[in-house]
């Protein structure tokens, strides 16, 4: 269904590739239990460590001759709505309808990068990225990084310079929520090498730093409950540092019903994702303390983790040891994995970096294959309904990468058009 390319093909090479025993189709019907969180720090091979490092692509790798735009569409079985992309290596954003159709399009330039962008109630739409560094192959400076938001014209309405990377949402209350860092040395990962730490910053609404959440002083020092993983040292510069988390998304809890139903749930909670922890996990934004963690040993580099309308989390477990990817549903009250889809041929779905998924309002799930440039819907039997491949691409015919792709309500999408105008990008 989905063509791996020979980037991919090269990188499994050094994997340790194989389909795991106990990973199911999503048309078999047994949920299972998770494992227990590893209690090993070092245990991951240099070579994932290395692959993990890699940095993401703005192209896909050889040759796709598989079409451009909408290839599938089963408009009885697919979910209506608009579809909204990211570029990372165009900067660019660009929403769709069903069939592939432009709508609307957001671009900066000069721009080194773009990682998630959301498009708010108001038509605005706010993103973080990068300026173009100087720096040697695709290195990124700290002060390079930054925050925009536009207006649905696609007019520019702030820049703000922020240590920001991969994820920005709107808050509940009309915040913007995103995540940042700051270098600093925790002793308890390494006396002398700085850590990379990962924040969670809250934002107001014209990007000022309202306040901000540091990972490290949650998670060090509770080896029983979150034991921590450490990285091999990266070398930015001439200095060396640790990405002890590589956090890649971020979720303000937003459903008093749940809330309701257990304290995992509560107003003050965000979900995060960590790709070099292989976990998700709860954070207490009032009391600084971690609520719930899982997915050592069970999630391999994961991203974009959500939590569902029915307190279910949806998750891209990247499969970077495996050598494919899957998207999981897990029921975190039981620790169980209750659904979980990968390709029928598994590798056919492997993306190293990124990835990202979205169960949709008639329960079908849009799932990004960021490195192919990819994005698919399925049933929950595992149909695919709706296919679109990124038809962007540079001077030697590469597909450009897609970093998140989002569906968006179709009625949301017509009023903005309506307020604000349907001009064509």
């Amino acid at each position: 269904m989905i063509a791996r390319s020979s980037q991919v093909l090269l990188l499994s090479s050094f994997l340790l590739v194989g389909v795991a025993g106990g990973c199911r189709r999503a048309d078999e019907p047994a949920s299972r239990p998770a494992p227990a969180a590893a209690a090993s720090t070092d245990s991951r091979p240099a070579e994932i460590d290395r692959l993990l490092a890699l940095p993401y692509a703005g192209y896909a790798q050889g040759e796709d001759d598989d079409g451009d735009g909408v290839v599938i569409r089963d408009a009885e079985a697919s979910c209506p709505g608009y579809n909204l992309y990211v570029l990372h290596a165009r900067s660019t954003a660009e929403l769709i309808d069903e069939e592939g159709h432009p709508v609307r399009q957001w671009h900066y330039r000069p721009s080194q990068l773009w990682a998630n962008g959301e498009l708010l109630p108001s038509g605005d739409f706010v993103v973080v990225g990068a300026d173009p560094s100087g720096l040697p192959g695709e290195a990124i400076a700290d002060a390079s990084r930054y925050v925009l938001r536009f207006n649905w014209a696609g007019d520019l309405l702030w820049k703000r310079s922020l240590t920001a990377h991969h994820d920005i949402e709107v808050t509940p209350q009309g915040q913007l929520l995103t995540l940042s860092f700051a270098r600093r040395v925790v002793p308890e990962i390494d006396p002398a090498i700085p850590v990379r730490d990962d924040r969670v910053t809250l934002l107001s609404p014209d990007g000022q730093v309202q306040a901000t959440l540091a990972l490290c002083d949650v998670l060090a020092g509770q080896p029983e409950r979150f034991p921590l993983r450490r990285p091999r040292p990266y070398t930015f510069g001439s200095e060396p540092w640790i990405d002890l988390f590589h956090c890649n998304s971020v979720e303000w809890m937003r459903r008093p019903d749940l809330a309701r139903r257990a304290a995992l749930y509560g107003p003050d909670n965000i979900l995060v994702c960590s790709r070099h922890q292989d976990r998700i996990f709860v954070v207490n934004w009032a009391t600084r303390e971690l609520v719930w963690a899982w997915g050592q040993g069970e999630l391999q580099g994961p991203h974009d983790a959500q939590v569902l309308d029915n307190g279910n989390i949806l998750v891209f477990d990247n499969g970077v040891a495996r050598g494919w990817s899957r998207v999981i549903e897990l029921d975190p009250l039981q620790r169980r994995i209750v659904w979980e889809y990968h390709a029928p041929h598994p590798a056919d779905l492997f993306t190293i970096s990124r990835g990202a998924c979205q169960r949709l309002p008639n329960g079908n799930t849009l799932i990004t294959n960021s490195d192919n440039g990819i994005a698919f819907e399925v049933t929950p039997t595992g149909r695919t309904v709706w296919e679109f491949r990124c038809p962007q691409r540079d001077a030697q015919g590469r597909r450009a990468t897609i970093v998140r792709c989002t569906r968006y309500k179709r009625a949301v999408i017509d009023r903005m058009r309506r307020q604000f105008g349907a001009t064509e990008p």
